[in-house]
């Protein structure tokens, strides 16, 4: 007897094989303007590829703010020249005064696990 198992759900968008990512081929060039918004550009693509929402800041192009349609989960990108990036993640939501130890732990765990926090 021979086990049928269904193909785990891709953890990268198919969508993504539409966009050009081909400036990951290019060995980064510190204070190269160009090449680093082609970058940014690449990186916000894949995003939206992937089904997020993606805010440009009008003052700084390295910085995008990453919605998740589902959760309301937002990341905060702020990405270097060099390739390296700053994140914080929001979960939209506050934890209120005197919660429980568990509560709390359960809380974060389920945030980063990807459970929409609770209100």
């Amino acid at each position: 007897m021979t086990d049928v198992h269904a193909l785990p759900t891709p953890i990268v968008s198919q969508a993504w094989q539409e966009v050009d990512t081909s400036i990951d081929t290019e060995t980064p060039r510190l204070l190269c303007e160009e090449q680093f918004e082609r970058y940014t550009a690449t990186v916000a693509a894949l995003r939206e590829a992937a089904g997020l929402t993606v805010h440009h800041s009008a003052e700084d192009p390295a910085s995008l703010r990453v919605c998740h349609p589902r959760t309301g989960y937002t990341v905060e990108l702020d990405m270097r020249e060099d390739r390296s990036a700053e994140w914080s993640l929001d979960a939209g939501d506050e934890i209120p005064e005197n919660t429980p130890a568990v509560r709390l732990a359960a809380t974060i765990t389920g945030i980063l696990n990807g459970a929409p926090p609770r209100g």
